[in-house]
């Protein structure tokens, strides 16, 4: 008996010296695994932040036109032309445009004839669709052209013979081979295949303007297949005038095939082609069609992440390269004829069709809180801040505020406003009477410097004082180390510390290994002896996160589950965390890893994704007390083991989130204490996998339209797989797999 209570004393000693929880001898005979965790079910710990997860979406990679954009008409609006602030591409022995420079080169258009007909086609800005409202009042006497930013191009289609039809056929938003001849070089994609992914018997609203110049034919349009094949019915229009006019018809696909759309003249003249739009019917749109003209499938996926907050358009997008691409919201609401377009931060037209009014309702729609990111003036740094908005003069420091200190409160109301304001009004007439409920605001992105500091402040200042209850996002530069994070934590330290500090982070598996305390109460920040202190106001948004370097192989996976098992536990101080980016158009890919992958046809899911649909749907509100995971044979951590615990206080289900980042499979005993007699249904949902280096998406050139592909599907290697692990109380015995990440939900049992 004295020899047992030796050994029982030793235990005790043992688990003191170890941090570990004493485990009662009864206990020890129940762990009949090899491996052991303890859950304290009645000892509740911090508050889960409720925004803990949410979603980044920033224009790259063609994620918005041709993304998530259901309108299937590439340069709908011939602006690919004579674009401002573009740039000359590609290896230094054979540079050419992003854009075309010719007005007979009509990007992703292609002039068609059949029967012997023949004629010309150039764009001209002679005959604008629309006259467009100056919001941004620059200073004329500079030296940017800003009447370029208004300049309108239409087609102009002269037909000297009309044989069979003469005009020009839309090719879509293409397709092209991911290689290092075109990969970081450009991204505006001049398509001379036909690549709009119609489906059979699916309509697709069509809208076209159409004016004449004495035209007395008609004018055909439908869908052919790269043969010339029709695939679609044929709509006639008729009576064009010498002023715009609209045009609209439904097309009814006839087989899946990609296609082109072709709008041909059937008699000599000369007739006008402006604002082409082709989407899909409501039934393959996104909500049916209820929150904008979004793309079905990659909006589902979104779903299923539970976003609780969405940040927007960017990123450096938000930024933009130079002064032609700032990004300035008002410029993206309205009437979508009315909205100017750019060409975004990385390299491609970004026409507007979806802005800022359609992200506010795609937010609002997947019940996440919006957090827009606004330009301040100073374009993005890592492109070397070619524009800063001066200030020098009374003039220039008035222009400042009516121009980047006003985007911010307008945008403000025309969130939360009321119908009586200017800009609520905007919004109501939009078709959004009820307030956004705006709460958050970011400031620039990744930035630093004298520069971006005065004018974030100016900002700061008068949208904290007309707006206290608005958070304004500060920043703490592009890496979560570094001369760059120090100086901007002490800024912060200084001037925000009522703030949530934007960190970015893209690195390898092991630092994301290593990085699982990150945020513990006792971790340095920085190099000035601070620590993440919870008695300080500031707080943590880990904006963009990820293992850049794998191509989301799972490894990648395995390091990003285990580090957001941190963050979960840390959420107190991390209140808000996304991957980035968040979707990769296959054949123009900017970035390495993407949470989604997609085509013009369908989309891959990574098993980053699924780590992280798995983790926001099973969360509680309160931590909860738990061991390290430990072998029970010595008692001695296992290391390789992550774990977080959380517990929904209203229904009483308890969620482990546990990633084993080793491949043995570990039979493991988790033991609930606090729960007394309590019974539960539990489940293991998990992905696993041996070979570590599987890609869901696959390879890049791996896509529908892609050449040489054959026998194509969407299949994914890595799903999520749910066992049931019946009705248990007090513990229960579960089988971590090899190289898994793992959720063990318990749901309190009648």
């Amino acid at each position: 008996m004295k020899e047992r209570k030796k050994k029982i004393s030793a235990l005790l000693a043992l688990a003191l010296l170890c941090g570990y929880p004493y485990i009662s001898a009864k206990a020890q005979q129940t762990a009949t695994t090899p491996y052991r965790v303890d859950l304290n079910v009645d000892k509740l710990g911090i508050d889960i932040s409720p925004t803990l997860n949410g979603i980044f979406f920033e224009d790259i990679n063609f994620g918005n036109d041709g993304g998530i954009s259901a309108q299937l008409i590439q340069n709908n609006s011939f602006q690919m032309y004579n674009v401002p602030g573009s740039q000359e591409v590609g290896p230094a022995d054979k540079k050419f445009p992003e854009f075309s420079k010719s007005p007979t080169d009509i990007y992703s258009w292609t002039v068609v004839s059949a029967g012997g007909a023949s004629g010309s086609v150039t764009l001209i800005d002679s005959k604008p669709l629309v006259t467009y409202k100056k919001l941004y009042n620059f200073d004329e006497n500079d030296q940017y052209d800003d009447a370029m930013k208004y300049k309108q191009y239409c087609a102009q289609v002269t037909i000297d013979k009309a044989g069979e039809g003469f005009g020009l056929a839309a090719n879509g938003f293409g397709i092209n081979p991911n290689g290092q001849e075109r990969q970081g070089f450009y991204y505006a994609n001049n398509t001379q295949i036909p690549s709009i992914a119609v489906n059979a018997g699916v309509k697709y609203d069509l809208d076209l303007y159409l004016q004449g110049k004495e035209y007395k034919g008609t004018v055909k349009v439908y869908l052919e297949d790269a043969s010339g094949k029709s695939n679609s019915n044929v709509l006639i229009f008729k009576g064009l005038s010498d002023s715009w006019k609209k045009f609209t018809g439904k097309l009814s696909a006839q087989r899946s095939v990609d296609s082109r759309l072709v709008i041909a003249g059937t008699a000599n003249g000369t007739f006008y082609l402006d604002f082409v739009t082709l989407v899909p019917e409501a039934s393959q749109l996104w909500r049916a069609g209820k929150a904008g003209d979004f793309r079905k499938d990659m909006l589902e996926a979104l779903e299923k992440l539970n976003p609780k907050f969405m940040r927007f358009p960017g990123g450096c997008a938000s930024e933009g390269s130079n002064y032609w691409g700032q990004y300035f919201w008002k410029n993206t609401i309205g009437p979508v004829e009315e909205r100017i377009g750019i060409r975004n931060h990385w390299g491609y037209w970004t026409s507007q069709h979806i802005g800022f009014y359609e992200y506010f309702v795609m937010a609002e729609t997947l019940g996440a809180k919006p957090l827009p990111v606004l330009n301040n003036g100073v374009t993005c740094q890592f492109a070397g801040r070619s524009y800063i908005a001066p200030l020098g003069t009374d003039e220039e420091k008035k222009r400042f505020y009516d121009i980047y200190v006003k985007d911010a409160l307008d945008l403000i109301e025309f969130c939360n406003g009321d119908v009586s304001t200017e800009w609520g009004a905007k919004r109501a007439a939009m078709g959004h009477p009820k307030p956004f409920n705006l709460e958050y605001i970011a400031i620039g992105n990744e930035n630093s410097g004298d520069a971006f500091w005065e004018r974030f402040d100016i900002i700061y200042k008068t949208v904290t004082e007309k707006y206290p209850r608005i958070n304004v996002i500060t920043t703490s530069g592009a890496g979560g180390s570094g001369r760059e994070f120090d100086a901007n934590y002490s800024i912060i330290d200084q001037k925000y510390p009522v703030s949530i500090v934007d960190e970015h982070y893209y690195n390898s598996d092991e630092w994301f290994f290593n990085n699982t305390h990150r945020y513990d109460n006792d971790k340095v920040r920085g190099n000035q002896g601070n620590t993440y202190n919870r008695e300080k106001p500031t707080r943590v948004f880990v904006g963009e996160f990820a293992n850049n370097r794998t191509n989301n192989a799972y490894v990648s996976t395995l390091a990003e589950a285990a580090y957001s098992t941190g963050l979960e536990r840390n959420s107190d101080m991390v209140v808000m965390a996304a991957y980035a980016p968040l979707f990769c158009k296959k054949g123009f890919s900017k970035w390495s890893s993407n949470l989604i992958w997609f085509d013009n046809r369908g989309l891959w899911r990574t098993t980053n994704y699924y780590y992280m649909s798995m983790f926001a749907s099973n969360i509680g509100n309160k931590a909860i007390g738990i061991s390290p995971f430990y072998k029970t044979a010595d008692q001695s951590e296992d290391a390789k083991v992550y774990t977080s615990p959380t517990i929904d206080t209203k229904t009483g289900t308890i969620y482990l989130k546990a990633v084993n980042a080793e491949a043995v499979a570990k039979e493991t005993t988790i033991a609930l204490n606090g729960a007394g007699n309590g019974k539960y249904k539990a489940t293991i949902e998990y992905l696993t996998s041996e070979d570590t280096s599987v890609k869901n998406q696959g390879t890049q050139n791996f896509y529908s339209s892609a050449p040489d592909v054959k026998d194509f599907n969407y299949d994914e290697a890595i799903t999520p797989q749910i066992k049931d692990l019946g009705t248990v109380s007090g513990s229960l015995k579960v089988t971590l797999p090899i190289n898994s990440v793992c959720v063990v939900k318990l749901v309190p049992a009648k």
